[in-house]
């Protein structure tokens, strides 16, 4: 989640196109995009959850979005866990959780075990390569280790915005989804009305430095298009800086 900056008399009038972190950005190595991430990973769900998330209504954004995952799922970017509770897991054969941080993964597991989520399949037309149902590895969204067509519906919420290469990290999701499958995204985007959008561009720089990075004035509508999914669903939140997207692989 970002924080939304106020306008006041000093605001900088700069458009920015590409505001980078101070911390986490494009020219990190994935040694110091881990090590950021594990330092504030017990404290996480206090920047992404809590009242203003609330406010915002990004749990029922959240709850609304992970409905429509079905069959074997991957949840990229997981974090520490805060989707797991919204899954309609009688509609899911197996869930496969990647993100590139150690410590966020164990935060992850360990809410996974306190929602009683299963660790194995009890369903038999799983093609997955075992029976285990619940799967957290390591790994880079860039660099996916599952071979072509692994997935039914690959998730990612409030991510697009910090990945050093969106671009990239939607192509890698494309490949790893079936023909025919979802991907399922909740991210910040550039707002289509000229007001917001101006707002977003001018204070992009500021909430990168306050958002972990987030590079909230994004076109996430067409790097969806670019990525060669059709969107079959989009969903407007919070004056349509928020878009709950459903895309189809073809």
């Amino acid at each position: 989640m970002v924080a939304y900056p106020s306008l006041t008399k000093n605001s900088s009038a700069r458009t920015v196109n590409s505001p980078q972190p101070p911390s986490v950005d494009s020219s990190s190595s994935t040694t110091d995009i881990k090590k950021s991430y594990n330092q504030y990973a017990k404290n996480y769900d206090d920047l992404d959850g809590g009242v203003v998330a609330d406010a915002l209504g990004f749990p029922d954004q959240r709850k609304a979005l992970l409905q429509e995952a079905t069959g074997d799922v991957l949840e990229t970017a997981v974090g520490t866990g805060l989707n797991l509770q919204y899954y309609n897991l009688k509609n899911v054969r197996s869930f496969t959780a990647i993100d590139l941080s150690p410590g966020m993964l164990r935060q992850a597991q360990l809410k996974a075990t306190f929602l009683q989520f299963p660790s194995s399949s009890t369903s038999s037309s799983s093609s997955r390569s075992s029976n285990s149902f619940l799967s957290f590895q390591q790994a880079d969204i860039a660099t996916l280790p599952f071979p072509d067509n692994s997935f039914d519906s690959v998730v990612d919420t409030f991510s697009l915005c910090v990945f050093p290469d969106p671009a990239a990290a939607l192509r890698s999701m494309t490949r790893v989804v079936r023909p025919g499958g979802k991907v399922l995204l909740l991210e910040h985007s550039r707002s289509t009305s000229p007001v917001l959008g101006w707002y977003q561009d001018i204070t992009a720089a500021q909430v990168a430095s306050m958002g972990k990075g987030c590079v909230w004035n994004q076109d996430v509508i067409k790097l969806v298009e670019n990525a060669g999914l059709r969107i079959e669903r989009v969903d407007k939140y919070v004056g349509d800086l928020v878009l709950s997207i459903t895309a189809v692989k073809v």
